[in-house]
């Protein structure tokens, strides 16, 4: 009687343990959720906001070069706001990189945010793992994942004195390939976000999205391909993100990296602006007639984000410091 108990007692047992397991794996396979919070423009109605792309620390001494890049910019332009386009490192040990590098970011005492990029889980440190680096606790300033999201893509609400959302801003991670489910994520959350923010002329709530990767539409930008002769470095099956936002009637400016011969080349598409960020990149093998230190620009760019933004007014921002080419050379 006793062992015919334990045999069904062992069953439930062993059921309650397998389940368990499943939760556990399922937990452990679940986005990060992390508490919401809004972006807010000053008492002048601006989002005064200062984008990088491609900075590549790389553990090495021009990390050092790169820190005095940034902080002339911070100190230019005094932003509010960083937002950066990915690829913040590029080594191989990318997990302590990322640890020292976005300590670095976080020290100014400014939001900042970032899109996956390609090179950022390019090294030893899974995916998942940096991620929980620009989402650690000590980070005071972080703003990553701190909206809704759907795996490593996420929407930051930037809102005005009187806490009405007036932009969106989707960071998007491009270091895999783009599928169906974060343009179905993407087109819902315009649905779900925009439709219900239509300011009092019936326009709806603006949107900009950050990515490293481009779009297929920058290469029709003619200007930046032609004067820097380089195939643009499309982010694989976009296409139909870019579809997605074309058909949006929210999303107002795309602002990408990569490509760092762009020197921040941009142009529109049905009203919509697809923007080159300046970028960060330099390293040793950017010498002679692939840079010219006269032409090339290594710096970010920057955008006053107003609650009636034209998009017209993107500048860009171009900083070295004196001992820039011997640092590189």
């Amino acid at each position: 009687m006793l062992a015919q108990i334990w045999r069904v007692m062992k069953k439930k047992v062993i059921a309650v343990l397998v389940l368990s397991l499943i939760l556990i794996f399922a937990l452990i396979g679940c986005d990060v959720k992390l508490e919401k919070i809004q972006l807010a423009m000053g008492s002048d109605t601006k989002l005064k906001t200062l984008i990088l792309t491609d900075i590549k620390f790389d553990g090495t001494s021009a990390d050092d070069v790169r820190e005095r890049i940034i902080t002339s910019l911070v100190k230019q332009r005094e932003p509010e706001f960083i937002a950066i386009n990915g690829n913040i490192v590029n080594a191989e040990n990318n997990g302590e990189v990322m640890k020292k590098a976005v300590k670095f970011i976080d020290s100014f005492g400014i939001p900042w945010a970032t899109s996956i990029g390609e090179l950022d889980v390019k090294g030893n440190t899974p995916k998942k793992k940096i991620v929980k680096i620009l989402t650690d606790k000590s980070l005071k300033n972080s703003m990553v994942l701190h909206g809704e999201s759907y795996e490593y893509n996420y929407i930051l609400e930037v809102v005005d004195t009187k806490s009405s959302i007036k932009h969106l801003f989707y960071f998007i991670d491009t270091s895999e390939r783009c599928s169906d489910e974060l343009v179905e994520w993407y087109t819902n959350t315009i649905k779900n976000i925009s439709f219900k923010n239509v300011d009092k002329k019936g326009n709806m709530l603006k949107s900009e999205v950050f990515i490293n990767r481009p779009l297929p539409a920058y290469t029709e930008n003619t200007d930046a391909i032609g004067s820097n002769g380089y195939e643009v470095s499309v982010w694989e099956n976009s296409a139909i993100f870019e579809n997605a936002i074309l058909n949006s009637n929210s999303t107002k400016a795309v602002y990408a990296g990569t490509d760092n011969l762009a020197n921040g080349a941009h142009h529109r598409k049905k009203e919509i602006l697809f923007a080159y960020v300046i970028s960060m990149a330099f390293d040793s093998s950017m010498k002679g007639t692939d840079y010219d230190m006269q032409k090339r620009k290594v710096g970010g760019s920057y955008y006053d984000f107003t609650d009636s933004s034209s998009l017209d007014s993107l500048s860009s921002i171009k900083k070295l410091p004196d001992d820039f080419k011997e640092s590189v050379s």
